[in-house]
């Protein structure tokens, strides 16, 4: 009767000291139960070192690695439990202990062992007395440096040996000594330690995955600051940016993302931090702004992926615009939904080999795009708009250029005047027209000259404005020639 009162006892002193049920439940006849015991890491993060087939595992499960020139290292703030199964026998804890199993996903049975014996000698130690909280805490806090265990770690070093490699050393030694080895080898393992892994393809899988989950448990459970509403919230009411590990608060960042997807910026929904460049992931998007939004968000990603790419465009029919993929070496494109057959240059009706058609207000541009471009860039663009349209464009242009710096317009017909020499009053070869040099203005044609000789006018005793500073640069001129001559 004391026994089972003792028993009773311990099961609820461990229900009360761990009340997480994922970490103590007591089975369905009070007579023992299951502690899930996770484990004291000896540093955080703990470095796990993978091979080249791991390696590229690890990646493909989307995880974060650190490369350095030793090798490569899986970094893991959780390691999978251990867990221990208890069952009372009637003679607990007056003289027996209680019977166990002890699991694992990533220890090998023959480490398991060893901690099983560990138990059984602290049961020798304590015999009589209550057992399962010091085992429980020699699990969690103990158990990596009794097996010496640390960081960084070789997942596969302690793995027993699988199948095929146990027939090929059988082949290659004496089978009566390959089987009493073998006999000798299980004898050191106890029946007691299980790992429980299906196999070790799988193993790193677990791995990852529960630090992941266990990761997140303690985000949820934990206090952040919002460096944007600067009010203090559970992990639960937050979102983590993967990259940079910067926190905020789920209802700044929904408004957040909720203005950039409306507003089209579906590439700028990154870290609110100015210094941080770390992209939320579509599945933090939907988690925060919900599945209509999502929707447009996704849409006007693709689109704006699709937009990036020289080889893609799309149909120029606006019921449509449908993305229509270029094939190389053609500038004929077709809409696979409604048929359309177009310029992939220029959208418009296909052309043939005919030089794109070019607006008048695009010359400007393609001229500066081949006077900047390299050589495969002027091809394009000879190929695209015909080689004589670019050299007309250019010559247009200079043309252009020059009677801007040379020559003024006549204000009465717009034709480009040239003043070689002489006074400030002009008169238009094309329409006749008297006007004024320095101002631009008509002048009278019964009398051009009073507009230099009133007081009032704007150009008042400036009709050989600038021809002064042109005699004095002749008589300069002269000069230095008299002074090269004579010395």
């Amino acid at each position: 009767m004391e026994n089972a009162n003792e028993q009773e006892d311990e099961l609820l002193a461990l229900s009360s000291i761990y009340e997480d049920e994922k970490m103590f439940r007591p089975a369905d006849d009070k007579r023992g139960g299951k502690l899930t015991l996770p484990l004291q890491l000896p540093q955080q993060p703990f470095y796990i070192t993978l091979s080249e087939k791991q390696t590229t595992k690890a990646l493909n499960l989307g995880s974060k690695l650190k490369k350095t020139d030793d090798g490569t290292y899986l970094c893991v703030n959780h390691l999978p439990p251990l867990v221990l199964h208890f069952q009372y026998p009637k003679t607990y804890p007056s003289a027996d202990p209680p019977s166990f199993t002890l699991l694992s996903k990533w220890l090998s049975t023959k480490m398991l062992s060893h901690l099983c014996s560990q138990l059984d000698d602290i049961w020798l130690e304590n015999q009589g007395m209550v057992i399962m909280y010091s085992w429980s805490e020699f699990l969690i806090n103990e158990a990596l440096p009794f097996l010496k265990i640390t960081s960084p770690y070789l997942l596969n070093s302690h793995c027993e040996k699988s199948t095929s490699e146990t027939n090929t050393e059988s082949h290659q030694t004496n089978p009566s000594k390959m089987d009493e080895r073998t006999k000798t080898e299980k004898e050191k393992l106890d029946s007691r330690a299980i790992q429980d892994v299906a196999s070790q393809e799988l193993l790193l899988k677990c791995i990852i995955e529960y630090d992941r989950e266990e990761s997140k448990n303690v985000f949820q459970k934990s206090y952040f600051m919002c460096s944007v509403c600067f009010n203090e919230k559970p992990g639960s009411d937050c979102m983590r940016f993967h990259d940079c590990s910067h926190v905020y608060c789920n209802a700044c960042l929904k408004s957040y993302f909720v203005i950039q997807i409306k507003d089209g910026n579906v590439k700028s929904l990154d870290c609110p931090d100015p210094k941080c460049g770390s992209q939320a992931t579509p599945l933090q998007v939907h988690t925060l702004v919900g599945n209509d939004l999502f929707a447009q968000y996704d849409r006007l990603l693709l689109q704006s992926s699709l937009q990036s790419m020289d080889d893609i465009v799309y149909c120029p029919r606006l019921e449509c615009q449908t993305p229509v993929m270029m094939e190389k070496g053609s500038n004929l494109g077709q809409c696979p939904k409604c048929h359309l057959t177009f310029c992939f240059f220029c959208r418009m009706t296909y052309h043939g080999v005919s030089p794109c058609r070019v607006r008048k207000d695009e010359l400007q541009k393609i001229r500066t795009e081949y006077e900047n471009g390299d050589e495969s860039k002027k091809l394009y663009l000879e190929h695209r708009y015909g080689k004589r349209t670019i050299q007309k464009a250019l010559e247009d242009f200079y043309s252009e250029e020059w009677l801007n710096s040379n020559s003024k317009k006549c204000p009465s017909c717009g034709t480009h005047i040239q003043k070689i020499d002489g006074c400030n009053k002009m008169t238009c070869t094309k329409c006749r027209t008297y006007f004024c040099w320095l101002c631009s203005n008509i002048l009278s044609s019964s009398n051009p000259y009073s507009h230099y000789n009133s007081p009032s006018a704007p150009c008042f005793n400036q009709l050989f404005q600038g021809m002064e500073d042109n005699l004095m640069d002749e008589i300069e001129e002269l000069q230095n020639a008299l002074l090269a001559e004579l010395g």
